[in-house]
């Protein structure tokens, strides 16, 4: 069965593969038997600007977007990536909340702390998807850090969250992501996460996602460059 997960998870069309083969009862017992938060996800709506999926088929969007950025990696990164966005969301149902916006003057689907949800379970089940330790933590990683792209910004503003981008920024990242290996390997897998979410969200919100992710893939591209000539 994990060879046939892995098999969808890793197609061209992986929201039309899964569903055709959710439908098989053999195999949505095994997958519900350790991923349960499955159905959850199938079942939770997302009503938010950012937002034209349910979480399920979100998902399976971002899959599908991560495979597209991916091609030219190898196949134990493909398959670590295609994990990576079908897990990131996977606490979402745990962690919803309605709440009324001010920002857009009425009531809206939140899910706060879901990265860190979503990490926990993805803990438990990648050992069961025969994972090693180390991709476990290359994983748990880029689940927990999915959504830093919210709080990054190009200019500076007032709000207390935001961190202005700077080489100092992008650096402290590789610092800390170098616990679980080469640190500008896995921001630069970090920045494929953030496109491929950004991919499966609604366009009408993702110009500037996209824009900061460009700059970010400049600044990573040139630290690197410098990091190799001073080697």
């Amino acid at each position: 069965m994990i060879k046939l997960l892995d098999k969808i998870l890793l197609s061209d069309n992986v929201k039309d593969e899964f569903y055709k083969n959710y439908n098989d009862s053999e195999f949505k017992a095994w997958l519900l038997s350790i991923l349960p938060e499955i159905e959850a996800c199938k079942n939770q709506k997302q009503d938010n600007a950012w937002h034209i999926y349910n979480c399920l088929d979100h998902i399976l969007h971002s899959v599908e977007a991560i495979n597209k950025l991916d091609k030219d990696y190898d196949s134990v990164t493909r398959r670590q990536l295609a994990y990576t966005m079908c897990l990131h969301d996977i606490g979402k149902p745990k962690c919803y909340i309605r709440r009324y916006s001010k920002l857009y003057g009425r009531e809206v689907d939140s899910f706060f702390n879901h990265n860190l949800e979503s990490e926990k379970i993805a803990r438990r089940v990648l050992p069961l998807l025969n994972f090693d330790e180390k991709e476990q933590q290359v994983i748990s990683l880029l689940i927990k850090n999915h959504d830093i792209f919210m709080f990054i910004t190009l200019s500076k503003d007032n709000n207390k969250y935001h961190k202005l981008l700077t080489m100092g920024l992008i650096e402290d990242y590789i610092k800390e992501f170098s616990v679980a290996g080469d640190g500008r390997k896995i921001m630069e897998y970090l920045l494929m996460v953030g496109r491929a979410d950004s991919s499966a969200q609604n366009p009408k919100m993702t110009k500037d996602s996209f824009k900061l992710l460009d700059v970010m893939e400049e600044m990573l591209q040139k630290y690197c460059k410098e990091q190799v000539e001073n080697e």
